[in-house]
């Protein structure tokens, strides 16, 4: 069982969450079903021999892992490296899949979490002077990012819709406003040759015989 085959919505429709408390939800439980899903014989005997070892379920070293990892995008030197791998890694995988696909449903699915992803890293630049305040600066992004592109909550779409979308609107009526009209192109008089064959002025031609 894949990872995109479990963590889809349930109804077999990519749909947002309800509200963030049935997101968080929704994401425990899918997490839950691939941890105890069928992934081979290796990680099955060595997940099940770590349980029977430490007494503790496989789900307690997945939210330990998560933690550390928040850990470390705290105090790592490779922090943003980090974040920037939790949002790029997937959605760039699932991402070629859907243009190998004939639909363009998923296609702008992902098109849509690129534009709001490129547009939120603007903010990077600032990154350094943000942590001096903000120490959880690349946790709170990773976070973020999970948020914009989890088929539990596909928050880019609303992001999208309701934040990027009327500001590049509100952008495009601007500009239009203020861009000059296009010149408007001279069509030069047609070319007449006279008996010789050479062009003739415009004073030159005679009118035809009536």
């Amino acid at each position: 069982m894949s990872v995109k085959s479990v963590l889809k919505p349930r109804g077999g429709s990519v749909r947002s969450a309800n509200s963030s408390g049935d997101g968080i939800q929704k994401l425990h439980d899918d997490l839950i079903t691939w941890l105890y899903a069928d992934h081979g014989a290796f990680y099955n005997e060595n997940v099940k021999k770590l349980e029977e070892s430490t007494g503790s379920k496989r789900e307690v070293f997945a939210y330990g892992l998560i933690g550390l990892s928040c850990i470390y995008m705290i105090v790592g030197s490779a922090a943003e490296f980090m974040c920037n791998l939790i949002g790029v890694a997937y959605p760039a995988y699932v991402s070629v899949k859907a243009i190998r696909t004939e639909g363009t449903d998923d296609d702008t699915l992902w098109l849509i979490y690129w534009t709001v992803f490129g547009a939120f890293s603007i903010i990077d630049y600032f990154a350094m002077s943000i942590m001096s305040y903000f120490p959880i600066y690349w946790v709170a992004k990773a976070a973020f990012l999970l948020y914009l592109y989890l088929p539990q909550t596909h928050g880019s779409r609303m992001i999208y819709h309701a934040v990027i979308d009327p500001l590049v609107a509100q952008l495009e009526k601007s500009f239009s406003g203020k861009l000059p009209p296009p010149p408007v192109e001279s069509v030069p008089p047609p070319v007449v040759l006279d008996a010789n064959n050479n062009v003739s002025k415009p004073s030159d031609q005679q009118p035809p015989p009536q």
